[in-house]
């Protein structure tokens, strides 16, 4: 089994490649935790990952070979259509959405809101926190505690441009999406109350990025729409 993570561009041109409703196999639509179609053998690390997806996936699949992708925001329905069609991947590629983005990392922060790929509206920050200390003893600990409220002052100032920035745009927001370090954001979600009102739109993943500023905020939408494809043999069974 092969797997890569292809931008949105370069999945398109490769789904043309495989549309072929009038040939052989199926293409599924399958919502996260839409479970496998019955009845399509599907190798156990094939249907793993489907399993696991938590967007859900396109299956096209055939007795002679399979290919999944795994897209970078959820299947809405499943649905099950004659020979590899693309038409459904189209679809929720092309969707009009708006997407609001937290990055953060104790070196900074950015904020943004996108319509499609653009960057219609964006807030960055940065403030200086400590590296750590490398020496024991009492400095140590005033070290520690002191990069600890630096750390927390980033956080808050983030939480006010977030709040800032999500009450200022006058339109719908489909999906709230995070990047940068892990340990930081899970900090920041316990001194950010305000990002309850976003777990019903929010995505599971974290975009992996560097410095959060601004050109990160436009570089985003490559690493942002990109979907994972994976591709199998001879089905087992088949």
């Amino acid at each position: 089994m092969e797997q890569q993570d292809i931008p949105a561009g370069a999945l398109r041109r490769l789904a043309d490649s495989w549309h072929n409703p009038a040939g052989s196999g199926r293409t599924f639509c399958i919502p996260p935790n839409g479970g496998l179609p019955n009845g399509v053998p599907l190798d156990e690390e094939f249907s793993t990952a489907i399993r696991e997806s938590e967007t859900g996936a396109f299956l096209f699949w055939s007795a002679e070979e399979s290919q999944a992708v795994l897209p970078p925001f959820p299947v809405e329905a499943a649905a099950e259509y004659p020979g590899w069609s693309a038409e459904p991947l189209y679809s929720l590629l092309d969707k009009p959405r708006t997407v609001l983005v937290v990055l953060l990392r104790l070196s900074g922060y950015a904020v943004g809101v996108f319509e499609g790929e653009r960057l219609a509206r964006s807030k960055v920050g940065s403030r200086f926190v400590k590296g750590r200390h490398k020496k024991g003893g009492s400095s140590s600990g005033r070290f520690a505690r002191r990069r600890e409220e630096q750390a927390r002052g980033l956080m808050d100032k983030a939480a006010q441009t977030l709040q800032e920035q999500a009450e200022s745009w006058e339109g719908p927001v489909d999906h709230f999406l995070l990047g940068g370090d892990r340990l930081t954001l899970l900090a920041f979600e316990k001194r950010c109350p305000y990002m309850e009102r976003f777990e019903g739109i929010r995505l599971p993943r974290v975009l992996n990025v560097g410095r959060p500023n601004l050109e990160a905020l436009r570089a985003l939408p490559r690493l942002m729409y990109a979907s994972r494809v994976i591709a199998a043999g001879r089905s087992t069974g088949a």
